[in-house]
């Protein structure tokens, strides 16, 4: 287990955090959760690139986890009335 998967493993843990968070209208925190795992992507990309940390689980890993957030935030958003329901689907 690389470094860089590691941190990808942490997007997929902020997920849950990031949702509660807007479901119980923290928005603040649901920025910040946001925000860091925006920052940790960058971060593992980095690291994978740089130090050679690229791996065949890492290539499956990071999308995943990219995706799984934005649908996630656009679903509840969705479910709150916040977005539109055209650009939600």
């Amino acid at each position: 287990m690389t470094v860089a998967n590691m941190i990808t493993i942490l997007r997929f843990v902020l997920v849950p955090a990031v949702v509660y968070c807007l479901l119980t209208t923290q928005w603040r925190l649901a920025f910040t959760g946001f925000v860091v795992a925006g920052i940790s992507d960058a971060v593992d990309g980095f690291i994978a690139r740089q130090f050679n940390q690229r791996s065949k689980l890492g290539g499956y890993l990071d999308p995943m986890a990219d995706k799984l957030l934005l649908v996630s935030v656009f679903v509840v958003l969705g479910f709150m009335d916040k977005l539109p329901l055209w650009l939600v689907i």
